[in-house]
């Protein structure tokens, strides 16, 4: 492979270019790697900073600064006396789909208020993220492999996104790539966007560095615990194969939005009552933001192990009373003790290890046996007193496990890219998942002859073209919330529809998807049940090639079969139309998710 940038050395052949994009909501990190080398993976580094030391770390800021006169700053660029947003992928997620804890942040008005200032959508924020974030992935990119590979290589593109997130967020982020100019035309042909849950992508990064340890065998289980800036997700694996790699989900996970910056919100309400309201107010935003990135982003949470011991620091000049610069007076110090930074970490923390403990009960509940490992990853699953507590609940029987540096903190973009070579067969550290256990029950509302035994008569009606009683509001489930998908298993129902002879030939048809979170899935639609999506068909009907029915009055009906698939990879949905046999082109189906 040519790495000079004379695009006539481009080589011929099926080259495809695998990204993995973590949009994290406090940091963002892209792995990538390529066909003709696929068992390399880099990780995007080297950002533009407005401070130097900053620039080769694994992830850059998600944080934006829309300046006057069209200036956009991003990452580690952005000057530390800019105004700049922060938190903004929460809003991508309507307002009623926050906890409430969440909703009221100060950190989500202060994101809502800075977007309505510069009259941006979260969408269009996002998109102009995204947009600076790949333009400097291409960069560095090219300046890796070369200028021909990448203009004669696919892209194929893997974006991850919170298992816990509702599917309407994919077809947001969907536009924000597309705002950013990932989907443009390329001579290589058009770029490929693919999205993968972040629970399972930080699973198959870990399993992956996993593979050469002489403790693995088959039939272990491993509880991956993906601890994120927003949300935390867990994820739990039986090994099926160590060698090839071959994995299935054990347990349905589960995940909840109590990531890093909850953390982060707490402490900057502890340090506020350490100063005093009118010292915080005269302190200002800039020097706030400062001493909480110095003190305790890169100092005290990092550190904290639950030990006892203290912090000081000096009360920036700013903020102090004309009776605190009196001579020979002392500057006042902050005094910041163990049991107030615990404060900070409690709630947050046993929010984490109680789902770590419902996890670990549900593999025994299903296994007999405890799993071999729970897993820590992700920049918050970095933390020393994370860890410390969940050993002190999970005692000697089940080890905990937390990698040092940037292995954990990109695990989701490496994941990503582990996913995409899986699925091409590129690469001997993919990651074969076998199986996933769903999170929810996916299905339609159905029509069917109607039983006096059974039914509602609310729900009772003729049916003029087949003649005979039936009733609405049943539901059909393509899928259960617990059930195992795996590759081979076909989620399809089949539909029909009746025609007559004056009927239109081009015509739209749209089913709608029903969703429900239930532990058990009702038989008819209850207030627990509601709509997920919308799938379109856009089709020209031939009504003399349709089989035909003829109803008891001799009325001929022309009837049209068609069936709907959904498929679960990575984690995330998608669906598809399949009319005689044959898949209907990406072009002719149209998938709207509520609230999208």
């Amino acid at each position: 492979m040519s790495s000079s940038g004379d695009d006539s050395d481009a080589e011929s052949g099926d080259n495809t270019i695998i990204i993995g994009i973590d949009f994290g909501t406090t940091f963002s990190g892209v792995a990538y790697t390529w066909s003709n080398k696929a068992d390399q993976m880099e990780v995007i580094t080297s950002w533009d900073s407005d401070l130097h030391f900053n620039s080769d770390l694994e992830k850059a800021p998600t944080a934006i600064s829309l300046g006057s006169k069209n200036k956009v700053t991003w990452g580690y660029s952005i000057p530390e006396d800019v105004d700049q947003v922060r938190w903004f992928k929460l809003l991508l997620i309507d307002e009623d789909d926050l906890p409430a804890g969440v909703r009221g942040s100060l950190k989500i008005e202060e994101a809502r208020a800075y977007l309505k200032k510069h009259n941006k959508t979260a969408v269009e924020v996002i998109g102009l993220y995204l947009l600076h974030l790949w333009n400097h992935t291409t960069q560095r990119i090219t300046e890796t492999v070369g200028r021909a590979t990448v203009n004669y290589s696919k892209f194929e593109v893997l974006i991850t996104l919170p298992a816990i997130w509702p599917p309407y967020a994919q077809s947001r982020m969907r536009e924000a790539a597309r705002l950013a100019g990932m989907l443009g035309t390329r001579v290589a042909g058009p770029t490929v966007l693919k999205f993968i849950s972040e629970p399972e992508a930080a699973a198959l990064a870990t399993l992956s560095d996993m593979q050469s340890r002489c403790d693995i065998q088959n039939g272990d289980s491993f509880v991956v615990v993906d601890c994120g800036g927003g949300t935390v997700d867990l994820i739990s694996y039986d090994m099926v194969s160590v060698s090839p790699a071959k994995v299935k989900e054990c347990v349905k996970g589960q995940g909840d939005l109590c990531g890093a910056v909850f953390v982060d919100a707490a402490f900057a309400e502890i340090l506020k009552d350490k100063f005093g309201d009118k010292r915080w107010k005269k302190l200002g935003d800039e020097s706030r933001g400062r001493l909480l990135h110095d003190q305790w982003e890169h100092g005290i949470k990092s550190q904290f192990d639950g030990s006892k011991r203290e912090w000081k620091f000096t009360m920036p000049w700013e903020c102090l009373e004309k009776s605190d610069l009196k001579t020979g007076k002392p500057i006042p110090k902050i005094v910041l003790t163990s049991d107030d930074v615990q404060r900070a970490f409690d709630l947050i923390v046993e929010k984490i290890t109680a789902m770590v403990d419902d996890q670990v009960a549900s593999v025994m509940a299903k296994k007999g046996n405890k799993p071999k490992y729970v897993i820590l990853v992700g920049g918050f699953g970095r933390s020393r007193y994370v860890f410390t507590s969940l050993k002190k609940r999970l005692g000697n029987d089940i080890e905990v496990l937390q990698s040092r540096g940037a292995s954990p903190w990109t695990a989701i973009c490496r994941g990503a890219v582990i996913h995409g070579t899986t699925l091409h067969g590129y690469s001997n550290f993919s990651v074969d998942v076998q199986g996933r256990i769903s999170r929810a029950s996916y299905g339609v509302t159905c029509r069917m002859p109607w039983n006096d035994d059974v039914h509602d008569a609310a729900q009772k009606y003729f049916c003029e073209v087949e003649q005979i009683w039936k009733v609405t509001g049943n539901m059909k489930w393509f899928l259960k919330s617990g059930e195992t998908v795996t590759p081979e298993k076909q989620v399809k129902y089949t539909y029909w529809r009746f025609f007559d002879s004056n009927s239109e030939r081009t015509r739209r048809i749209t089913e709608k998807i029903y969703t429900c979170d239930s532990l058990v899935s009702p038989n008819v639609r209850t207030d627990d049940v509601t709509a997920l999506c919308t799938v379109h068909w856009d089709t020209t009907i031939d009504i003399t090639s349709l089989p035909t029915f003829t109803n008891s009055l001799g009325k001929v009906f022309y009837k049209l079969l068609y069936e709907i698939e959904m498929t679960v990879t990575g984690g995330v949905l998608d669906f598809a139309v399949y009319h005689k046999g044959k898949r209907i082109a990406g072009k002719g189906v149209m998938v709207d998710y509520e609230n999208a």
